[in-house]
């Protein structure tokens, strides 16, 4: 049976250190192994991938706080490339080279923007309910619930019940950890990000790009539904990839056993 991850420990897991002017800059370094580089969604945190690591033996994980979640001070831009110059310095900080990625929502496209601006440093990518235009624009109805929250945010806001919704039981507790962090985050940052959303076309960026990618998505993803999952494949030529029927925007924690068997899988037939 593979071991759990106590969710009360998970914050002690994280180290840190500074990135240039100051910044705090959080995340985990656990296990021994290839490099798998784990980047979470919007307004989660590395504890995003605590359902999954267990399941991932074999492999070092390291698992950031992007800018402005978690324990990671959000710096002066908040896209999908201010993120990835933020990865390429933790890898320069870890000494990290010929890494994969695995990125889950705005961690994929993360992962995407890295994989373009730095193909000397990432062997592979795996990017979980991804999207190369996210079409976060102002009429989109969850770009309208974002905009209008308020702070304080409270985690039993019924916002959350929508946006942190599984199509199948995941673990309470961590779920409950989940809401809390994400209410944490000011609505300025949650309203930073989602500009930064709302501009991102990463179709140039995708086409570039030259190496494995394993693109898994759920059929019920509420989020970026097939057509999303059909621009990632057509613009990215090596892509593979898997619907996993059921599941929704989430499938590393509705499923992390089965998510992780196919990482895996690909690892193995690629790597």
């Amino acid at each position: 049976m593979t071991a759990t991850i106590d969710q009360d420990d998970w914050s002690s897991l994280k180290r840190r250190l500074e990135l240039p002017g100051g910044r705090q800059f959080a995340y985990i370094d656990r296990g021994e192994g290839p490099v798998l580089l784990l980047l979470h969604g919007y307004s989660d945190s590395s504890r995003s991938f605590s359902l999954l690591a267990p399941c991932l033996t074999g492999h070092r994980l390291i698992i950031p706080d992007l800018a402005g979640h978690g324990a990671s001070g959000l710096g002066a831009g908040a896209t999908v490339a201010d993120f990835a110059r933020d990865i390429d310095c933790l890898a320069e900080r870890l000494a990290l080279k010929d890494f994969v990625v695995i990125g889950h929502s705005m961690g994929a496209m993360t992962a995407v923007m890295l994989a373009a601006l730095r193909p000397d440093l990432v062997r592979a990518l795996v990017l979980l309910s991804g999207s190369l235009q996210p079409g976060l624009g102002a009429t989109h109805p969850t770009a309208r619930a974002i905009r209008a929250l308020k702070d304080p945010l409270c985690q039993d806001h019924p916002f959350f019940d929508v946006w942190h919704a599984c199509s199948s039981p995941v673990d309470g507790t961590f779920l409950a950890h989940m809401r809390k962090e994400a209410a944490q985050i000011s609505t300025q940052t949650w309203q930073a990000i989602l500009d930064g959303l709302a501009a991102t076309d990463l179709c140039a960026s995708a086409r570039s790009l030259r190496l494995p990618v394993l693109a898994i998505g759920g059929s019920e993803d509420p989020l970026f539904d097939a057509g999303h999952r059909r621009l990632l494949a057509d613009s990215i030529g090596s892509a593979r990839s898997i619907t996993l029927d059921g599941h929704g925007h989430n499938p590393h924690w509705e499923s992390p056993a089965q998510v992780a068997d196919q990482i895996l899988a690909f690892l193995s037939a690629e790597i």
